[in-house]
């Protein structure tokens, strides 16, 4: 058989995870191919040696903007755009223009789809009540009542009240005790067989490696496909999957189930399908939280809140600073309608040396003057400048935390 035919992908479009992990795509696909921003974004020095030196060809492609523009409006409906990066919606395209040239585009789905939830209050439990050793309360109000059920399930016909039945039946078991009693060989049991017993079942340092291989062929489906992206993030893998475009990746790390999220305000309890919203649309504070919804089985929308998770504290510690005035003030933005300053350069910073054109006068100096003593230039606004770091210097924004 021939090596080429036994690898399950012909072409894999590569995430950077893969690179940074030093994935073996040369056994799982014949063609690798990936976007530049992916090869842009690895810059440890042991990664770039291993990329110089790769087992396989890789070969980088552009993408078309609109594969961009297509991935871009399908991840804002299925609520995981603000979760992707430009690179990661790159690759996604890059993976939707193999598969629409290679495969066609009949199957692919042009509006994600929305999970199901079936109502089981009324179906019937799977435990069964009769197994010994199971308990459900509530089922009997009085404890008598259940002792009695318990003797019957055992297999007690008759319960003794007289005292003369309860010798009677001392006197039957004495008789029959001669027949039941057999010897029984004794064991020495060390201390060492009962950590092994103990041990069984668990996962240790010593099994994790068997166990994680098992879980990983359960979870993992060996199919050939045409194309597949490889990916461990999980909103790249919920818009793929949703898009009907196959999904490959490393150590079985692949989500179980379609999932789509809304924009809900904690403070107000308003809902919105804007992904790209900051600030909630009833109230206006910055208290969107996405969560998971799905449909019930009247079609009706359900919201699914993970309660035991609290909210962050994070960038609510300290109180706020006051509102300053001024040209360039740099006050926190609390709510969509706050006023914000201009935060125009000087008017020495626009002017502009053109000594060709006709209607412009020379001043004392033929040379352009550059502004470095007024506020704006020590805040470094400059025209068609943005915001540095250093400006929002704010005790109370969220920081990412540090790698």
């Amino acid at each position: 058989m021939d090596q080429t035919s036994k690898k399950l992908v012909e072409y894999l479009v590569v995430d950077t995870t893969a690179f940074i992990q030093n994935a073996q795509l040369q056994d799982i696909a014949e063609k690798v191919t990936t976007c530049p921003e992916v090869v842009s974004e690895i810059t440890n020095k042991r990664q770039l040696r291993r990329l110089v030196v790769l087992p396989y060809d890789l070969a980088v492609e552009d993408v078309n903007s609109e594969n961009i523009r297509f991935v871009t409006e399908f991840s804002k409906k299925t609520g995981d755009y603000p979760s992707l990066s430009a690179t990661d919606i790159k690759v996604i395209a890059l993976t939707y223009q193999l598969e629409k040239e290679k495969v066609g585009s009949d199957h692919i789905r042009t509006e994600p789809i929305m999970q199901k939830v079936i109502n089981t209050e009324n179906k019937v439990p799977d435990i069964n009540p009769d197994v010994t050793g199971f308990y459900l309360p509530g089922k009997t109000k009085n404890p008598n009542q259940g002792e009695a059920t318990d003797a019957e399930k055992v297999g007690l016909d008759s319960v003794p009240t007289d005292e003369s039945d309860i010798k009677e039946s001392g006197n039957e078991s004495d008789e029959d005790s001669e027949n039941i009693l057999v010897p029984v060989q004794e064991q020495a049991v060390s201390g060492s067989s009962d950590s092994e017993g103990d041990d069984e079942g668990w996962i240790t340092p010593s099994n994790v490696g068997i166990a994680k291989k098992q879980v990983n062929s359960e979870l993992m489906e060996e199919k050939h496909v045409t194309v597949a992206c490889i990916t461990t993030d999980f909103a790249m893998q919920n818009v793929l999957l949703q898009m009907n475009l196959n999904v490959s990746a490393l150590d079985g790390r692949i989500i179980k189930q379609l999932r789509t999220y809304i924009l809900r305000c904690y403070a107000c309890f308003k809902t919105t399908s804007i992904m790209t919203k900051k600030f909630c649309p009833k109230c206006g504070n910055d208290t969107l939280k996405k969560v998971a919804v799905s449909l019930d089985e009247n079609g009706k929308m359900q919201i699914h809140i993970n309660t035991r998770r609290p909210l962050t504290g994070r960038g609510k510690k300290y109180s706020l600073p006051r509102i300053k005035g001024g040209k360039h003030p740099n006050n926190p933005i609390l709510v969509a309608d706050q006023p914000m300053a201009d935060n125009k350069p000087s008017r020495l910073a626009r002017m502009k040396n053109n000594p060709m054109e006709d209607d412009w006068i020379a001043g004392y100096s033929p040379f352009v003057m550059r502004d470095v003593n007024s506020k704006s230039a020590q805040l470094c606004i400059r025209p068609g400048a943005e915001f540095k770091h250093w400006m929002r210097k704010n005790p109370n924004e969220a920081r990412k935390k540090r790698k």
